[in-house]
C-alpha cells in the first residue's frame, strides 16, 4: 500500500497513477508477469513503461487519455462488435459495446472473440481481453466487497485513524479470512469469521473483567462534592442524545455543581442534588 501525500512525491516525468504502480511493483517487474489495473491507471505511457520492464498490462481505459486511439474513441459501433487498434508496437487498444461502451488497453492480447451464447442471443461473441480482465480483477472485486460489509470506518474521525482501522479490520481480516479458509477448507462466511474472532477476543480476555457483584457494589457507591463549576448532567445528556439527538442534548440537559468521584456527574434530580442525598 502506498499513501498519497501530495504531488511533491511525485516524478516530474510521471504522473501520479503511473509513479505509483511503478513503485508498488519494483519487486515483481522483469519476471514476465502481468499487472491487471482499473481504468485510472491505465494508460499508453505505463504500457510503454511496464514492456520495456519485460512486465504485460491489462486493463480498462478512459476517454481523452494522453496517446489514446482517436479513432478508437470517435468510432461508434452497434451493440455485440469489436474494433481494434495497434497503437504501438504490442499495445492492443480495444473497443468492444455490450450495455455501453468498453475501451480497454493490453500488450499481450490481439484482438481475438470468443462464444458466449446465451437465451437471448446465442451467437453473443466476447473479446478475449475482456474476458481475461473480468476473471483476473474478479478476485479484487470479491475483496473489496467483503470488506464492505460491516465496516469500521465511520464520518467524523480522523484520516490516519480512517486509514489504520481500515487496515486493521478490513483488509487484514480479508486476508485472514482467506488463508484460514485455505488451511482449514471451511467455507466460513466472512461476518460469522469476524464474530467468531470478536467472540474469541472477549474469552481470551475475559478473566481481565472485573465480576458482576463487584461491579454492582462499586456502581452503589457514590460520593458527591460540590466543584463549584455548572455542567451537564452526564445521565441526562445521554438520554436526550439517545431520544432526541445531539443539538436537544446540548441545549435541554440541566446543568449541576454536584459531581462524583464513581462517575463524573451522577444525574440526580435537582432537589435530591441540594439535599445531596446519596441513595439516589
Amino acid at each position: 500500500m502506498s499513501i498519497y501525500c501530495g504531488q511533491s512525491e511525485t516524478n516530474n516525468s510521471l504522473s501520479c497513477s503511473e509513479q505509483v504502480v511503478l513503485d508498488l511493483m519494483e519487486p515483481l517487474l522483469n519476471a514476465g508477469r502481468t499487472l491487471y489495473v482499473d481504468n485510472y491507471y491505465t494508460s499508453v505511457n505505463l504500457a510503454n513503461l511496464l514492456l520495456e520492464r519485460k512486465t504485460h498490462l491489462v486493463g480498462t481505459l478512459r476517454n481523452r487519455r494522453k496517446h489514446n486511439s482517436i479513432e478508437i474513441e470517435k468510432t461508434k459501433i452497434r451493440k455485440g462488435e469489436c474494433i481494434a487498434r495497434i497503437r504501438d508496437p504490442g499495445i492492443v487498444m480495444l473497443k468492444w459495446k455490450d450495455k455501453r461502451d468498453v475501451l480497454a488497453l493490453s500488450t499481450k492480447h490481439l484482438n481475438e472473440m470468443i462464444a458466449m451464447p446465451s437465451r437471448a442471443d446465442p451467437e453473443r461473441k466476447k473479446p478475449v481481453l475482456i474476458m481475461d480482465y473480468n476473471n483476473s480483477k474478479a478476485y479484487i472485486d470479491l475483496s473489496d466487497q467483503q470488506k464492505a460489509y460491516n465496516t469500521p470506518p465511520r464520518r467524523g474521525i480522523k484520516w490516519y485513524r480512517k486509514l489504520a482501522v481500515e487496515l486493521l479490520l478490513g483488509t487484514s481480516l480479508v486476508i485472514a479470512h482467506v488463508v484460514y479458509k485455505k488451511l482449514t477448507l471451511n467455507k466460513i462466511q466472512i461476518t460469522e469469521f469476524k464474530k467468531d474472532i470478536v467472540k474469541h477476543i472477549f474469552e481470551k480476555h475475559s478473566s481481565l473483567a472485573e465480576p458482576e457483584s463487584q461491579q454492582k457494589a462499586h456502581i452503589d457507591q457514590h460520593d458527591l462534592e460540590q466543584t463549584g463549576k455548572r455542567l451537564r448532567c452526564t445521565v441526562c445528556y445521554e438520554n436526550i442524545n439517545a431520544e432526541f439527538g445531539r443539538r436537544d442534548a446540548q441545549n435541554k440537559t440541566p446543568r449541576t455543581t454536584w459531581s462524583c468521584s464513581t462517575f463524573p456527574l451522577c444525574g440526580l434530580k435537582k432537589d435530591e442534588r441540594e439535599v445531596g442525598d446519596l441513595s439516589q
